[in-house]
């Protein structure tokens, strides 16, 4: 059975810690089996260093929605959507195009979106510098 799972959550939740572990208890992390799409990964630079640049963000969003596609079409059977995905709309092309495709869709969301205790410590350990305030403001927008 081919999959997808959208992952929602905060910065700082452990989506990417979640999707590396799905795909290893999954597919024993065999690359040709997975694949992770994460809007992220176009913010590194050659060195690995993440810069982000707010007005790249629908510029990157539309390349790693094109990713996800040509690994749907790939026939890939494991497909992770590693993004915040606050709003439904944000991944309502993700989840058509896969279950166009003859994908079961699964949406899960990591880590707690309302608890202020944890976006604390969200802020504290996301590895791209977002502030409490930017998390506390993505939690109160967060469409269930």
């Amino acid at each position: 059975m081919k999959q997808v799972f959208i992952l929602r959550g905060l910065p700082g939740s452990g989506k990417s810690h979640y999707a590396e572990s799905l795909s290893d208890e999954m597919v024993a992390g065999d690359e040709s089996q997975f694949f992770i799409c994460s809007t992220d990964d176009y913010f590194y630079n050659e060195d690995g260093e993440y810069h982000f640049q707010k007005f790249k963000l629908p510029q990157y969003h539309n390349l790693n929605l094109a990713r996800f596609i040509n690994a749907l079409a790939e026939g890939i059977p494991l497909i992770i959507v590693d993004n915040t995905n606050i709003r439904k709309w944000e991944f309502v092309a993700y989840t058509t195009a896969a279950t166009a495709m003859g994908y079961q869709v699964k949406e899960v969301i990591v880590g707690e979106v309302k608890d202020k205790s944890l976006q604390h410590l969200y802020a504290k350990r996301n590895t791209h510098g977002v502030a409490l305030k930017t998390i506390s403001k993505m939690a109160y927008m967060f469409e269930w």
